[in-house]
């Protein structure tokens, strides 16, 4: 029996978790309009892309970099007068079709003089229409700004924003006696529980940005002890751009996408995973980056520079990063071999301390791009280099990792649109002589239907420590695929898209001792009824193979594993101020011929705007009940400005947040948010330095933004 709690009171008595479920939907069905039907408008690719990205990664990801790009856009938005396709294809909300629609309107019309006159544009309906608004305007060619100190200082836009946040609930990490401490500094952290974080940008036009960011995570120390510079990461760059020839030069950090992301993509790509985007990629080339992903970054100088149809990028990135080293020289302290690298980004205690900075990366590449309206075509290489040697115990399934002191990767990408018809693909080469090889073909015969055809063959021995192209295994390697999609407008207002990819992998993985193989489907229907009503009902189902466990045979042995996973979300504007959206989701898990586990999650989540105040509140209130942690149900949530937060519900209890934002002046936004989850299923939450002795977890966050 599924049993659900009233968040006022423990005693008032169990509920049925199937009584609340009908309430919840049925009471939404009875309010929901029957006129007004506009046409299908999908979810938001950022939830999808964040929500994937956290069921598979167990290491702290800053998310902020899958809307960097669209953020740049809405401070500067792209003047569709004055545009290309390399350009539009960035907002991600347009595909091909509809780009080079817009492009020949453009040239056979000539200005646009209404951003409502993309109506007339086949392929852009009042759903297109709304996702784009905020980052594109129309108007006449936009004059060349001169750099000039009188203007950077006048013109400039300038941005600070600094967030604070914290568990309330002590933690045991936290509260180590001083004499256990000095006996054994790993038994606590040695910093506060507070984490810390500011992000400073300015922006001069499309001329000049700058960006520095820096962050503390909880436990680790500010201005004290090993901490002398404060926060424990910082992140910044400095980029000119359109300047003859030089479209862009980079210093400081960035982020590099070429071709399918097969050779050469560093950061958080939408698409690497089935679901999260579009199949066919593409590529934002060399990007600035304010990200505080420590475990796989660029910092150096990038260069992008373009003549008639070429574009040639180059970069050059030299810092240390984190690494286990396990044989260190004796008189020097320098690493001589490593067993891997350090993702985490913690420093709070002495042993991850000892990681900090023991390895230094040299990476040198660059990409050759020519393009025009029908064909773009790229060559990318690069050169890794580690002052130590990257050396991983040896196992039957890692025998291919890469090993060593030195990597060489190269590719070829291709792309070619035929009418409707767009194809790509890229091979890609590793130093030991490994290969890689993605093709597909996107097909538009109507401006309703989309579906796309996507092959995959990563060969066992490909090594690419910078590769994210699309894929099921961790690493672009020792996996073949096949993936079908399609986006279907059945009717004005509703929608039907899916995918099915089915894959293998020809060599063992971790936990899978021989050759498996894997499926996954999703189907999706999207409804919306006028402005005010939008819905979608999603049904998926993952399978894959894995070691039987407790397996008493000399050789494991596979069982195959089924996910299925039901979602319902109804988002309903009920007034110009206030909007509702509810979401139930079941999951159900298979092993072998072990009973199937369920888990189940029903949410609530209100928000209240006041234009005219300046304020905007969001309260959720949510319900789970999963039967172990295998079964948890990862959501995305409503966060302050630049911050993202996707848990996962595992156990019986319910969660509840309240953010709430008020902009007091133009130049400056302030944000609260507060966030609980209660378990009724256990008494202490949590394990190791992070435990807390109850069944209650509270956060508090607070951040503020100046705009000057």
């Amino acid at each position: 029996m599924i049993k659900s709690y009233c968040v006022l009171c423990a005693h008032c008595g169990e509920k049925k978790f199937l009584q609340i479920l009908l309430v919840g939907i049925l009471s939404f069905i009875f309010f929901i309009p029957s006129d007004g039907i506009s046409q299908n408008e999908n979810p938001d690719l950022i939830e999808r892309t964040t929500e994937k990205l956290s069921e598979t990664s167990d290491k702290p990801i800053d998310f902020s970099e899958v809307s960097d790009v669209l953020d740049r856009f809405q401070n500067h938005p792209i003047n569709l007068n004055n545009t290309n396709h390399e350009q539009l294809s960035q907002l991600l909300f347009l595909n091909d079709r509809q780009i080079n629609n817009l492009i020949n309107y453009i040239q056979s019309y000539g200005t646009i003089y209404s951003i409502y006159e993309l109506r007339v544009v086949d392929g852009f309906d009042s759903a297109t229409i709304r996702k784009i608004l905020p980052y594109v305007l129309v108007g006449q060619d936009m004059e060349k700004h001169p750099i000039r100190i009188k203007d950077l200082l006048g013109s400039g836009r300038n941005q600070m924003l600094i967030r604070f946040e914290q568990v309330v609930q002590k933690q045991a990490g936290y509260h180590v006696a001083d004499s256990i401490l000095e006996k054994n500094p790993n038994t606590g952290y040695a910093g506060s529980p507070a984490k810390l974080y500011f992000r400073y940008t300015y922006s001069f036009y499309n001329r000049l940005s700058m960006g520095l960011s820096g962050e503390k995570d909880a436990g680790e120390q500010f201005f004290m002890g090993n901490q002398k510079n404060g926060m424990d990461f910082y992140s910044g760059y400095i980029s000119l751009q359109n300047t003859g020839i030089l479209k862009q030069i980079t210093i400081g950090n960035f982020n590099v996408d070429f071709g399918q992301g097969l050779t050469l993509s560093s950061g958080i790509s939408a698409g690497a995973i089935p679901g999260t985007g579009n199949v066919r990629r593409y590529a934002r080339g060399v990007v600035p980056s304010q990200s505080t992903n420590e475990g796989n970054y660029l910092r150096g100088v990038a260069v992008v520079m373009k003549k008639w149809n070429y574009r040639l990028s180059l970069f050059y990135s030299n810092h240390k990063r984190d690494a286990n080293v396990t044989v260190a020289d004796t008189l020097t302290g320098d690493a001589w071999l490593i067993s891997s690298f350090s993702k985490t980004g913690y420093h709070r205690m002495p042993r991850e301390l000892e990681d900090k900075n023991t390895l230094r990366e040299t990476i040198l590449g660059g990409n050759i791009n020519f393009r025009n309206s029908f064909l773009s075509l790229g060559i990318t290489g690069f050169r890794s280099h580690w002052n130590a040697s990257l050396e991983p115990r040896t196992y039957p399934y890692n025998i291919f990792t890469f090993r060593g002191k030195e990597n060489l990767n190269f590719g070829i990408d291709i792309q070619a649109s035929l009418k409707n018809a767009f194809l790509f693909g890229e091979c890609s080469r590793s130093r030991n002589g490994g290969m890689a090889f993605l093709s597909g073909i996107q097909v538009n015969p109507d401006p309703r239907l989309m579906f796309s055809l996507s092959l995959r063959d990563y060969q066992s021995n490909y090594q690419d420590l910078l590769s994210n192209a699309l894929g099921q295994n961790s690493a672009n390697a020792n996996e073949e695929g096949f993936l079908v999609t399609f986006n279907a407008g059945i009717a004005p207002g509703l929608g039907l898209t899916g995918y099915a990819d089915l894959y293998r992998f020809p060599w063992l993985k971790y936990r899978t001792d021989s050759p498996s193989r894997g499926s996954e489907y999703q189907l999706q229907s999207d409804f919306t009824a006028g402005k005010f009503v939008k819905m979608y009902l999603r049904f998926r189902i993952r399978s894959k193979q894995i070691n039987v466990p407790e397996n008493l045979r000399p050789v494991n042995i596979l069982e195959e594993g089924t996910t299925m996973t039901v979602r319902y979300q109804a988002d309903w504007q009920v007034s110009d101020f206030l909007i509702l959206k509810t979401r139930f989701e079941w999951l159900r898990n298979r092993n072998g011929n072990l009973s199937p586990a369920n888990g189940y999650l029903l949410s609530q989540n209100l928000s209240y705007k006041l234009p005219v105040k300046h304020f905007s509140l969001i309260f959720l209130y949510a319900l789970f009940d999963t039967d172990s942690y295998n079964e948890r149900i990862y959501a995305y949530e409503s966060d302050v400005l630049y911050g993202y937060s996707v848990p996962s519900y595992s156990g019986k209890g319910l969660r509840c947040f309240l953010l709430a934002a008020w902009s007091p002046f133009r130049w400056l936004d302030l944000w609260v948010r507060y966030a609980q989850t209660w378990y009724s299923d256990r008494n202490v939450i949590g394990a190791g330095l992070d435990l807390i002795n109850g069944n209650t977890k509270s956060e508090v966050e607070i951040q503020s933004r100046i705009r000057f």
